[in-house]
């Protein structure tokens, strides 16, 4: 659960959705993996407790409820169209070339059949991105130490020498 929500736990701290249905949450669950997949740096969207907090606000806001609910069955058709079932029921392949298409639509001036979907997926990417870097590991994964009193400052030499780059190439 991400630290910031306070609610939604049952028993053996098991997170319950409030406003989301459990196939809607397992859908949001599984693209905030896809998202944000755990590496060498931290761990993934669902460790950062991304599916919680998108829940959460979908229940305190009927606007962006829709849009989830929206989004998740535009996926789950596009996915049955696609590979014959839901999106969380695909293949791991199948959902990836999925949200490829979808970042190639986003890219491309004509959209198409894909639009709603562009927008979805914008909407969840972005949500789970917040969820992750204001979250324990996404802190510690940017390396964040919090505000410090420095007694002087000094900046790195890598931007020194991106700084010297760029003015070169001018």
């Amino acid at each position: 659960m991400h630290p910031n929500s306070g609610v939604g736990e049952g028993a053996a701290g098991c997170y319950v959705p409030g406003r989301l249905n459990t196939h809607e949450f397992a859908t949001v669950t599984r693209l905030a993996e896809l998202i944000v997949p755990a590496d060498a740096g931290g761990g993934s969207g669902v460790d950062a407790g991304a599916p919680e907090f998108i829940d959460l606000l979908c229940g305190q806001n009927e606007e962006l409820a829709n849009i989830y609910q929206g989004g998740l069955a535009w996926m789950d058709a596009t996915m049955r169209r696609r590979a014959g079932s839901t999106f969380v029921d695909a293949a791991a392949i199948e959902q990836t070339a999925l949200l490829d298409a979808l970042v190639a639509a986003e890219r491309s001036d004509t959209p198409g059949e894909l639009g709603p979907g562009v927008s979805f997926f914008d909407w969840v990417r972005r949500m789970t991105v917040d969820a992750y870097y204001t979250s324990p590991s996404g802190i510690a994964d940017v390396g964040y130490q919090g505000n410090q009193v420095l007694d002087r400052f000094e900046v790195p030499s890598e931007a020194i020498d991106f700084v010297n780059r760029r003015i070169e190439e001018l």
